[in-house]
């Protein structure tokens, strides 16, 4: 398609050159009477090149003959024409051809939905199957990673055969794992970690112990959630997402209890501290809040998920008298039932006592009648 329009275009430039060198009146300019004379001066040299201010007269009634011998051609598919110099300036393709400017547009969108598509299954398939393919990637670099090692070896040292290549294989095999194991370490976050970072920086900051009393202590109550963080595949990109942690757990110190609010990203490895906060209950009025890192923008991030994990911690300390009350109750019914077992083996050892004690009694009896008759027998 693209050689037949350039093959016309050049057909239809080659005719507008011809007519320009070689007019030929229309129909309508051969009826029109010609001008008898037009008062061309005679020492002009041409009338094609009236460019001097001399023979301004001279262009104008040239151009008013052209205007009269030679009609205005059609504007011609393609762009415009350049008529003075007998050159030709084409438009790119398909711009202006007309109506073939929307199927190229057409063509461009379908790549772009059919490239999202691809892209949105591709994302897909790696979410489902992450596992899979960091394992059979794992399997790959240790089977290259053997494979070179033992051919590095096997051309400097001379060792047998079997040696090298299991010994190898080992290698690889551990190198790959701790490889793995660092990359986990540098992406996971350890809650504990944190919690101790957190505990480092309440018993270290003097604003939280003066209102609080040191030391401060934690317990096993704590909160937390994961989001983000891992590798990903989005528009044929690989990278590495940030993951953070939201943690909350209680304290105590001297003074007064409080809730402590944590957010941490794992940056490059290292753990970020986003949010450090403690909630302080007042005797009189609404808690305080005192912020050690962040501020109250930072404590509503994601929709006030801190606050989320609040309600649970604070219905836990607060269900916490009840707790204590429900495991003394068990612990009085497991001592009364305790108890009563106890007394329950007591009477049934004391009967068992009792049985046997009468079995004996019943033996001797019998004993002692038998013999009174083998006495009796031998006398008689």
């Amino acid at each position: 398609m693209a050689a037949a329009l350039s093959s016309s275009r050049r057909a239809l430039h080659s005719l507008h050159r011809r007519l320009l060198l070689h007019p030929s009146p229309s129909p309508a300019a051969a009826r029109r009477p010609l001008p008898t004379s037009i008062p061309i001066p005679h020492h002009s040299p041409t009338p094609s090149f009236p460019s001097s201010r001399f023979f301004t007269t001279a262009r104008q009634h040239y151009a008013a003959l052209r205007r009269e011998l030679l009609p205005p051609l059609p504007r011609l598919a393609g762009g415009a024409r350049s008529v003075a110099t007998g050159r030709s300036k084409l438009a790119p393709l398909g711009k202006g051809v007309k109506g073939l400017g929307r199927p190229v547009e057409a063509a461009k969108s379908a790549a772009a939905r059919y490239r999202e598509a691809v892209g949105l299954q591709v994302e897909a398939f790696w979410r489902r199957n992450y596992m899979v393919l960091v394992g059979a990637g794992a399997v790959i670099v240790c089977v290259a990673l053997w494979r070179i090692m033992f051919g590095i070896a096997s051309t400097f040292v001379g060792l047998s055969e079997g040696m090298a290549k299991y010994g190898f294989l080992a290698l690889a095999t551990s190198i790959v794992a701790f490889a793995v194991m660092y990359v986990r370490a540098r992406l996971t976050i350890n809650p504990d970690k944190v919690y101790r970072l957190a505990m480092t920086k309440l018993n270290t900051s003097a604003a939280i112990l003066e209102v609080m009393g040191a030391p401060l202590t934690g317990t096993d109550v704590r909160a937390y959630i994961m989001s983000g963080g891992g590798p990903k595949l989005k528009d044929f990109k690989f990278r590495l997402g940030g993951k953070r942690c939201f943690l909350i757990f209680p304290i105590k110190g001297a003074e007064r209890k409080g809730l402590v609010s944590v957010e941490v990203k794992k940056k490059k490895g290292q753990y970020d501290l986003k949010l450090l906060a403690v909630d302080i209950p007042m005797a009189s009025g609404p808690d305080q809040r005192l912020f050690l890192v962040g501020d109250e923008q930072e404590y509503k991030v994601g929709g006030g998920l801190i606050s989320e994990l609040r309600d649970p911690i604070v219905k836990a300390m607060a269900a916490e008298k009840e707790f204590d009350d429900i495991d003394e109750r068990e612990d009085a019914e497991d001592e009364r039932r305790e108890r009563e077992e106890a007394e329950q083996r007591q009477r049934e050892e004391e009967a068992e006592a009792l049985r046997r004690e009468e079995e004996r009694l019943r033996e001797e009896a019998e004993e002692r009648r038998r013999r009174e008759a083998e006495n009796l027998e031998k006398a008689t």
